[in-house]
């Protein structure tokens, strides 16, 4: 049976003179809070899981589907420049929608975490919340291929493209 979410994160880290350092694309791991709240907000009109917009987050944590917002340890704190980066819940947070093979898909911004003054991390998840604390649901998240660093005076670019997927 194929998914009907696929959603594809994209993380490309530039040092301070624009050259790539290093590169992650891979699929995105929706939870059990993500899922309910897709069920909630479309089927159900359930107007307290319709997010006011989203924040891409990043941590040194292993998440599982099962996890929330107030499980997540270890998010880097603001010393060097880290903060969650807005996406908003419009054309402006995820300015392209797009076929993809024939499916629909919607592609968000890029964000940008710029370490300044020393480094953020170490990290090895980015993901999706619905606010900048931990009051909100955690939709999705993506497990980085190894342990990241974003080294002083580096950025990283991170880009979702999420996709619904009709048939069985």
């Amino acid at each position: 049976m194929k998914s009907f979410f696929d959603n594809i994160w994209i993380i490309k880290c530039f040092d301070k003179n624009g050259n790539l350092k290093w590169e992650e694309t891979g699929k995105n791991n929706i939870t059990t809070e993500g899922a309910e709240a897709l069920l909630e907000v479309f089927f159900r009109n359930d107007t307290t899981y319709v997010p006011t917009e989203f924040y891409i987050r990043l941590c040194n944590d292993t998440l599982t589907s099962s996890d929330t917002l107030t499980t997540i340890l270890n998010e880097p704190g603001s010393t060097y420049g880290y903060a969650g980066q807005l996406v908003e819940r419009s054309s402006t947070g995820f300015p392209t929608k797009e076929l993809s093979d024939g499916d629909y898909r919607l592609v968000s911004k890029e964000v940008t975490f710029t370490a300044s003054g020393g480094v953020i991390g170490p990290v090895t998840t980015a993901y999706l919340a619905t606010t900048i604390n931990n009051d909100g649901k955690l939709i999705c998240y993506k497990v980085l291929s190894v342990t990241r660093t974003i080294a002083d005076g580096d950025s990283a670019v991170i880009q979702m493209k999420i996709k619904t997927k009709p048939g069985s």
